[in-house]
């Protein structure tokens, strides 16, 4: 199954080049128009990674990002920046709110696939590591739990 993304932008063409590229390399791509709809997307569609603008209607990029890091259903849910806020205070911003990449407009296509790959692949080698440790954890259990046989004398 293809990871999902969300992008959240209010620029058509933006959303447009990123889904097509995104898609192009496998990826399954949802967009959103503006802030609030991004946010709700992301609650309710729970995306593998999310791609997201600052300057939208309703909520902007900062106040969408806060509202992510402090749910607890997206949480810790990879997200790249993708805006013409290219200062080096608003870079240090998103990094600091929780963005896991920032790329400012305009980008190169080619550049926001790679590193959405390679985020995607980081992810995953998380999930399964997390799983893994669960996994051992529960058989390490189980043995405590475990009689222990005795020999007859």
């Amino acid at each position: 199954m293809p990871h999902a993304i969300l992008v959240v932008d209010d620029d058509p063409d933006i959303c447009e080049i990123v889904q097509v590229n995104l898609e192009g390399a496998g990826y399954e791509v949802m967009v959103a128009s503006d802030g609030a709809a991004g946010l709700a997307a992301a609650r309710s569609l729970q995306p593998d990674l999310i791609i997201l603008d600052v300057l939208m209607p309703e909520l902007d990029g900062w106040q969408v990002l806060e509202a992510l890091e402090k749910d607890p259903t997206t949480a810790g849910r990879p997200v790249i920046m993708l805006t013409c806020k290219g200062d080096d205070q608003d870079v240090l911003r998103g990094l600091g709110q929780g963005a896991v990449e920032y790329f400012t407009k305009p980008f190169y296509p080619e550049n926001l696939v790679a590193s959405v790959k390679i985020l995607l692949d980081v992810f995953d080698a998380s999930m399964r590591n997390h799983r893994r440790q669960q996994l051992i954890a529960r058989r390490q259990r189980l043995m405590e739990r475990a009689p222990t046989a005795t020999t007859p004398s």
